[in-house]
């Protein structure tokens, strides 16, 4: 698979181009940009793996793997929360990378990225998942998976049941959804408390303290990583009934425990006073707007009107409390004095982007935040040399080649998400469709496909053969809110 030079160069040059969020040319500007920017860097050899399919944890940002023996110079002496993690593999890593590729396919219908997807997926299946307990392993040092069964993180779980999620999404493999089930009821058997709801960060007590963490993440992730994406896409019956229950419990208990009302902002933490503040863990933008997206998204499926206008106004507060007007981007989060952070975090900033354009798809609100945000992003966070986004940038917008495009919290699912969101949110804007692909076997009865996380009507489906795979190459219409309840109330 051959690495193509990123021409991001030319995506600038084309969005500032331009006028409106609503120029029908802006979706091609999506996709260029998945394609020229992101891709190149995931088809690159050294993100592959040896064998292919188990996905190295930290690279250098020319694109090839770390070697211990011979580190590039930006891993070689890197910050102190880094270093110590050097020689471990991360699932979670593995599974955000398998990602990358599912929706890389989902946007272009090329199979080599669903052939990487696989790849990755049938690794993480054969070493990552203990088939007895459905646990995942969170990382693997010297070839041992670690840690203890009880004492990986659930965070680390929904990721691990990240990459699964987005192959089943796009393929409705069985066995996939197998092994995402058992994943899936290891995590609440295990992990949810029963009196409140909520997912406990570990499950064990080993006399670290980690037992007693209250982590807003725990909760929050099992909807990012996969209950959102895969619950519409399962058979209708017990299971996908249970899995909407799911989603609407974690949402009640997630507002109960960590919502603000004084603020509206979701704490990151909970147990101690200093954690409810502007320095406390977690306590910026992107965890509080991703936090209202999910909870409007699950609102959404299972329509509840309520929780859905409550999101939807959260997210609206938040998105004009991060609004820095004088440089046309988000900021970071929220300080002491109530003004926001000017420095740029890659996650915060795409998380806030694809809230933004959330609203402006389906409810009609002002795309051009969204649109200045976008030429902000493509202006400043892409590396035009070697693809991918910085993973953090100072006020200035100006990296000095040193801030890692990826390890062991950073790799392709944000960037990536970012991209799909953008195209879907633009074709809709422009009032066009949106071509996606899928690669499901053939069915006598067709199985509901959607486009990413939302509703829509399929206008054509039209099947290809290439080898021994069905393609599936679907246009959609994505309706805004507003135009379905209208409908909705004129019948």
């Amino acid at each position: 698979m051959s690495f193509l030079r990123p021409l991001g160069l030319s995506l600038l040059a084309s969005l500032s181009l331009l006028a409106s969020a609503a120029d029908p040319r802006l979706g091609q500007t999506w996709l260029d940009h998945a394609k020229q920017d992101l891709l190149p860097w995931w088809t690159h050899v050294g993100a592959q793996g040896e064998p292919i399919g188990r996905f190295p944890t930290f690279r250098c940002n020319d694109g090839s793997a770390y070697r211990s023996e011979a580190p590039c110079p930006e891993l070689a002496d890197p910050p102190a929360w880094i270093k110590p993690e050097l020689g471990r593999q991360y699932v979670r890593m593995q599974s955000r990378q398998i990602y990358a590729y599912a929706m890389g396919f989902h946007l272009t219908g090329d199979i080599k990225l669903l052939q990487l997807a696989e790849a990755g997926v049938r690794d993480l299946r054969q070493r990552a998942l203990d088939h007895r307990s459905g646990s995942a392993a969170s990382w693997f040092e010297n070839g041992k998976p670690k840690p203890a069964i009880g004492l990986r993180t659930s965070q680390d779980l929904s990721y691990a049941a990240l990459g699964l999620a987005s192959v089943y999404y796009l393929t409705r493999d069985a066995q996939v959804l197998a092994d995402l089930i058992r994943l899936k009821q290891h995590i609440f058997n295990t992990y949810q408390d029963k009196k409140t709801g909520l997912i406990k960060w570990v499950a064990k007590d080993d006399g670290s303290g980690e037992a007693e963490r209250e982590e807003l993440v725990a909760t929050l992730d099992q909807l990012n990583a996969y209950l959102i994406l895969v619950t519409p896409a399962l058979p209708e019956g017990p299971l996908k009934q249970r899995w909407q229950n799911d989603i609407a419990q974690l949402s009640k208990a997630m507002i109960a425990r960590f919502h603000d009302p004084a603020t509206g902002q979701f704490w990151g933490t909970r147990g101690a006073a200093d954690r409810e503040s502007a320095e406390g863990r977690h306590n910026d933008y992107g965890h509080t707007i991703k936090a209202y997206w999910m909870l409007y998204l699950g609102a959404q499926q299972n329509q509840d009107a309520a929780l859905a206008e409550f999101a939807r106004e959260g997210m609206r507060k938040v998105l004009a409390q991060a609004w820095l007007a004088d440089t046309g981007s988000w900021g970071e989060k929220r300080l002491a004095d109530g003004s926001s952070s000017n420095r740029k975090s890659w996650w915060i900033y795409a998380e806030l982007s694809q809230a933004a354009a959330t609203l402006a798809m389906l409810e009609g609100d002002d795309a051009e935040r969204w649109h200045d945000a976008s030429q902000w992003w493509l202006a400043h966070f892409v590396d035009r040399q070697h693809g991918e986004v910085w993973g953090s940038l100072p006020a200035n917008g100006q990296s000095d080649g040193r801030q890692l495009k990826q390890h062991h919290w950073k790799n392709g699912f944000h960037s990536m998400e970012h991209a799909l969101i953008g195209y879907l949110s633009a074709q809709t804007l422009a009032k066009q469709a949106s071509r996606l692909y899928f690669a499901q076997p053939p069915s006598r009865k067709a199985p509901a496909l959607r486009p990413y996380l939302f509703d829509a009507t399929v206008l054509k489906v039209q099947q290809q053969r290439l080898g021994q795979r069905n393609i599936q190459q679907v246009d959609f219409q994505i309706m805004p809110q507003r135009n379905i309840e209208k409908a909705t109330a004129a019948q």
